[in-house]
């Protein structure tokens, strides 16, 4: 089990605000199977982790969000929390990383909150998924198709609703690893052979369809400053 995903990177795009259980257990998840966990962010040393209302860890950051390239990872982890979800889909390196792991059809999890920043990059369009049912109309408004599921697979998207989905969310994620593991075996092979001439290499294996045209953020209310003013408590997810 431990060396599952020894040649695998995970890239986790997060801010202050994100909901400690959706980071830390999907994270230990991914190294208990050998893959190696990076902790991307605008955040410069640490970020602050949330137990729904209360403060939880401080996470250590791996590389500044401005630095990290998409093609650098195998697979991109979006945590949620309110707070976290809605200032990570306000930055343009977010959007710009996110958008080219879609083109380049990597896995992209994202949990609860998490997947604000899919609708914001443009990418949301035409695709089923689930999250913290409070963000359903912004996918609808997105051209998405919401499900009240514990987790969803769709081709390269895998999401979950909120800490209780974790288990179910950690599962399907490492089984699209295992996918994306195959691919990427696959392409070296692929190019081995192409640098030994030989003419008769398959193309790419696939797990998605390439992304949608960028779309607007949808309106809604802006809860991350809702709740930075104690008006209003940030959600489990």
């Amino acid at each position: 089990m431990a060396n599952r995903f020894d040649n695998l990177k995970v890239a986790v795009l997060v801010t202050d605000g994100f909901e400690q259980a959706e980071l830390l257990e999907p994270r230990k998840a991914l190294e208990a199977a050998g893959a190696t966990v990076h902790i991307i962010s605008d955040r410069k040393n640490s970020v602050q982790g949330y137990k729904h209302v209360d403060k939880g860890e401080v996470v250590a950051v791996d590389k500044s969000i401005d630095e990290a390239r998409a093609e650098d990872y195998s697979a991109v982890l979006l945590p949620g929390g309110v707070v976290n979800g809605d200032a990570l889909r306000m930055l343009p390196q977010a959007r710009t990383f996110i958008r080219a792991a879609n083109d380049a059809e990597k896995p992209i999890a994202s949990i609860c909150h998490g997947g604000w920043l899919l609708i914001s990059a443009g990418i949301a369009k035409g695709r089923t998924i689930t999250s913290w049912p409070s963000l359903q109309d912004d996918f609808r408004n997105a051209g998405g198709q919401w499900v009240d599921q514990e987790v969803v697979r769709d081709e390269n998207f895998v999401s979950s609703r909120k800490p209780d989905d974790i288990p179910a969310f950690n599962n399907e994620l490492l089984k699209l690893l295992d996918e994306q593991q195959r691919r990427e075996q696959r392409d070296s092979s692929a190019a081995t052979n192409e640098n030994d001439g030989d003419p008769t290499i398959a193309q790419k294996g696939r797990l998605s369809a390439k992304g949608t045209a960028p779309a607007a953020p949808p309106q809604h209310e802006n809860e991350a400053f809702a709740v930075a003013r104690g008006q209003a408590d940030q959600g489990a997810g």
